[in-house]
């Protein structure tokens, strides 16, 4: 039997290439984005190494909640750097400085700015052991009137950098004039920069210009030889005050990797659910390709059962046959997914945002994952047919046409057994979008299992309406073509089993596709909306660094004259009741800052209660309405902040709000923030302009931005338009990786035809012999594929609209609103699907016509 089936794959090469590809492609997906993130894991490991030489110890500002990789840690004292050398056991102690943000204009006015590494200033340290920077030309800067470049920035000829010139950089201070003087590598003797920018500075400048007088935001310490690393860390601790902590370099490596796993981990994950929904697809693909094919060899089948085999031989030798198939197509994954893994860096890099420099390891992890996808997959969507062709029986072989198993199928047991399966796909679905969950993993297994069981159901209940669907959408076909046309519409709906199987892969495909863009569409109206209604402002200043823009812009805005500025600043904090009425709870949140006196004039919060008459920046606080309500707050009760500082402060709810946009539940005064925050930086700016022609205005503040070329200035329109062009970024990559799915969909289609074309010889032959063109041939080939993907199509935009109009529903008002149906996305969708059937159906139609007439009407 084994034999048999080896035979049975060298025989149907085509069949077999069809059906493996199907799940080449999900094991691709899978070993690339392990093969990635382990080359990320690996890289960022060695950087965390690199970071750490000649460092034992580092000192720095203690976050009371929240994680490193979420806020930045208040700043140390620098008189602490002397306390700490004077510890016994401790060798050296240097206060270092770092601080996103800081961005260097180039020789052509360009700012200097990266997608995602930071760009950032720090100084640079006498002590070279203690120091990951290396000095590579020019020399050290001296003095408040210069700086150094990263050797990476200096060396880009794009950005026409000089020893000896004068450049600005954009400081938290504000922009300032330094000549540069060297350039200098992160890490030796290979660069570990991993695409970052750095500008370097002097201790006493970087304090000075990065906004910090006598603090440092770390303190490196590196311990005697011989010293015992942990009693030595004990007595560092002793002369801490509070607020400050001292970890090892151990633990600071081991930070640096979770931090980067926060990234790492759900890339990784997202990748995964795509090569999942690919292999989910190819099942179908693989079950409908082994039906169809033992449904041809019955007789075969029959006399093997004649000659003796048993039905477990048989059901063996099915199963054998698919895991010949799933473990060859998991070797050709593994070659592939290595070939993406390649590809994911290069977007990578492209994009801006430069990987560590590393190998791509293939773990025995991703070998076994990609073998078990692979074969599992491949065995499971061949269970079924398996089952099948062990029930044949020996004298089936003697009897032709429909079985009444056949016939059954489509009956009551499929309607029941299909129901079943719809309403717990429903409930799971429904469950996952709306029911309460401790995290995102099991309302996201929840959804996902949800999502699958009711496309299953959907694949059970579909023979039940196909032939009278089918019939209905492809009858425009007998009109157009009245003889390809008619036997097109005939053909493609005489057999619902064959026609729902080969739809399927196209209905998930497309059904995942169409969720996305309702979801997508009514997340850009419900934003635009809430722009239009909410924000007041003339202008919008914006920024593509993490950092945000140093808040000297406003202050330079409102001393011009030009109109109202207005930062926002956000910000984790820690909430607490204070009032002995209401249960104290505490909750972590996003805060925001503003200039409370100056919001009327660049947004609408819409107050419900209280006013912002007479608000004290110090002690009031602004919330929504829903967290009124969920926190039972109300007008004058007094609430604790915790901020990441460690300051404390206990505010007034002043005044409850209903607006929602940009800004978060919690609002206090900037006046009161800007004493407890750890940066400098607005997170975006909003102007009111006091100047009646627009064009005066925007050439006013554009005037006042030369200082900040980093800044982005636009207006509501252009503001809405750009985060639309973000978020439509986002949309084409996921629709690019659910494209996948719509190529196996593809693929099915083709093998699904070239096997129909081979099982209906006879019948091509006699149409051939009654006077059927060859041309006619084709057309009858074609437009039955296209008629069998405009069901699939239809079936498929039908079941995405209900999860895409679910899933909106289900998404928090704050989010959207506003539910929004891409209608002529939708009919375009249709459009393609038809034209992906006609693409599909070219080979099958082109050896349907070109097969010898006598020999197709001898055809047994």
């Amino acid at each position: 039997m084994l034999r048999l089936g080896i035979k049975s794959l060298l025989a149907h090469k085509i069949r077999f290439a069809l059906t493996a590809s199907t799940i080449v492609i999900g094991v691709a997906f899978v070993v690339a984005s392990f093969v990635t993130a382990d080359s990320l894991r690996s890289g960022f490991d060695q950087l965390a190494e690199d970071i750490n030489t000649g460092t034992d110890y580092t000192v720095r500002g203690e976050l009371p909640f929240g994680e490193i990789t979420e806020a930045v840690a208040p700043a140390v004292p620098a008189d602490l750097v002397d306390d700490i050398a004077a510890v016994d056991g401790v060798e050296i102690a240097k206060g270092g400085l770092f601080v996103d943000g800081v961005i260097p204009v180039d020789g052509n006015g360009e700012a200097v700015t990266t997608f995602g590494p930071p760009v950032a200033g720090t100084n640079w340290l006498e002590d070279e052991s203690l120091s990951q920077f290396y000095l590579m030309e020019g020399r050290w800067p001296v003095g408040g009137s210069e700086f150094a470049i990263d050797i990476t920035t200096f060396e880009d000829d794009g950005h026409d950098f000089e020893l000896g010139g004068t450049y600005q950089v954009v400081t938290p201070t504000g922009p300032r004039e330094f000549t540069l003087t060297g350039a200098a590598q992160f890490g030796f003797p290979e660069n570990a920069g991993i695409g970052a920018i750095f500008s370097l500075f002097d201790t006493a400048t970087a304090q000075e210009v990065l906004g910090y007088p006598g603090e440092f935001t770390v303190i490196s310490v590196r311990a005697e030889a011989g010293a015992d690393i942990a009693e030595l860390q004990a007595r560092i601790e002793a002369v801490l005050p509070d607020g400050v902590e001292v970890i090892t370099a151990a633990d600071s490596e081991e930070e640096f990797s979770d931090a980067t796993e926060t990234f790492i981990g759900p890339f990784q994950t997202i990748l995964l659910v795509f090569a999942f929904i690919v292999l989910f697809v190819s099942m179908f693909i693989i079950s409908n390709t082994f039906n169809i094919v033992l449904g041809q060899r019955v007789r075969e089948l029959s006399l093997l059962r004649a000659v003796g085999a048993t039905p477990l031989q048989v059901r063996m030798s099915v199963l054998t046959e698919s895991a010949i198939i799933g473990v060859i197509a998991s070797v050709a994954g593994l070659g592939l997914g290595m070939l993406g893994a390649l590809g994911i860096k290069s977007l990578f890099n492209a994009l801006g945002a430069s990987l560590p420099e590393g190998s791509l390891p293939l773990t025995p992890r991703t070998v076994l994952w990609a073998v078990a996808v692979g074969v599992g997959f491949t065995v499971l969507a061949s269970l079924v047919p398996a089952i099948k062709a062990s029930r044949i029986s020996p004298v089936a072989g003697l009897s032709e046409g429909t079985t009444s198993e056949e016939r059954a199928s489509l009956g009551w047991k499929r309607l029941a057994s299909g129901g079943v399966l719809l309403a717990i796909g429903l409930v799971l679905t429904g469950l996952g979008l709306f029911g309460d969950f401790d995290g995102a993993t099991p309302q996201l297994s929840t959804l996902g299992a949800g999502a699958a069981i009711t496309f299953v159901a959907v694949s059970v209940l579909s023979p039940l309406v196909a032939r009278s669907v089918v019939s209905l959408l492809a009858r425009p076909l007998e009109w157009i073509m009245p003889i390809s046309g008619r036997l097109a519409r005939a053909n493609a709906a005489r057999n619902p089993r064959r026609t729902s199987a080969t739809a399927v892969a196209l209905t998930i495909g497309l059904a995942l596709v169409t969720m996305v863009s309702i979801v997508g569409q009514s997340l850009k109206v419900s934003f635009g909306d809430r722009l239009a209604s909410a924000v007041n402002a003339d202008f919008i200043v914006s920024v593509n660094t993490q950092a945000g823009l140093p808040k000297t812009l406003s202050s330079d805005i409102r001393a011009a004259g030009i109109g109202t500025p207005v930062g926002f600043d956000f910000d984790l904090v820690q909430i607490g009741s204070s009032s002995t009425e209401v249960q104290a709870t505490v909750v972590q949140s996003t805060l925001t800052a503003a200039n409370v006196s100056d919001l009327d004039a660049v947004v609408n919060i819409d107050v419900t209660e209280g006013t912002l008459d007479g608000f004290d920046p110090q002690t009031g606080l602004l919330i929504h309405s829903d967290v009124a309500g969920d926190e039972g707050l109300a007008l004058g009760d007094e609430v604790d902040l915790t901020f990441v500082s460690g300051d404390r402060r206990t505010v007034t709810v002043t005044a409850i709000f209903d607006g929602s946009a940009f800004w978060s539940n919690w609002i206090i005064d900037s006046a009161q923030y800007e004493q407890v925050a750890t940066t400098a930086f607005d997170d975006i700016v909003l102007v009111r302009s006091d100047i009646d022609d627009p064009e005066a205005a925007r050439a006013a503040i554009d005037e006042v931005m030369t200082g900040y070329p980093q800044a982005v200035l636009e207006d509501r329109q252009e503001f809405q338009e750009s985060v639309e062009s973000s978020l439509n970024t986002v949309l084409v990559l996921v629709n690019v990786f659910l494209g996948f799915a719509l190529l196996i969909a593809l693929i099915g289609i083709v093998s699904t035809l070239t096997l129909s074309v081979f099982e209906r010889i006879r019948e091509i032959g006699l149409l051939r012999a009654v006077g059927m063109t060859r041309r006619q041939m084709r057309r009858m080939i074609r437009w039955e594929a296209a008629a069998v993907s405009l069901y699939g199509a239809v079936v498929g935009v039908v079941l995405g609209g209900a999860f895409g109009l679910a899933t909106s529903a289900a998404i928090p008002d704050d989010i959207i609103d506003t539910v929004s149906i891409p209608a002529a996305q939708l009919v375009f969708f249709l459009v393609i699907s038809v034209a992906f059937g006609l693409i599909a159906a070219l080979f099958p139609a082109f050896r349907a016509s070109r097969m010898n007439v006598l020999d197709a009407i001898a055809d047994e």
